[in-house]
């Protein structure tokens, strides 16, 4: 008798997905992982100054890492985010959408960069 396995599946959609502009040029994402069997996370980010461009791969995190650090962002913009999971099958369903606006350069503290 042979046994028999099921094909491998895309992981599920992460979920919960947050953004947060620490300052005018650093966006902070978090995100929970659902299921087990991803092998990494892709994110990508839109930029929304009117209209908003497509979605374009920004950077990858390894498994069961649910945060990530996107500064390349500029003061004063609008950005949405999503993130995919991914393993050997392909990639999961897009998370929730997430948008943030970073705020204008923070005066005080460029002046002391200066």
């Amino acid at each position: 008798m042979t046994k028999r396995s099921s094909p491998p599946v895309p992981p599920s959609a992460p979920a919960d997905l947050v953004a947060v502009a620490v300052g005018s040029r650093e966006v902070i994402l978090a995100w929970a992982e659902c299921g087990t069997g991803g092998l990494g996370f892709h994110i990508e980010r839109a930029v929304c100054n009117s209209p908003c461009s497509a979605f374009a791969e920004i950077g990858e995190v390894g498994p069961r890492v649910v945060a990530f650090r996107d500064g390349s962002v500029v003061p004063r913009s609008s950005y949405s985010y999503r993130v995919h999971a991914w393993n050997a099958s392909g990639h999961s369903p897009p998370s929730n959408v997430v948008g943030v606006i970073t705020p204008p350069v923070d005066t005080e503290r460029s002046s002391l960069e200066e």
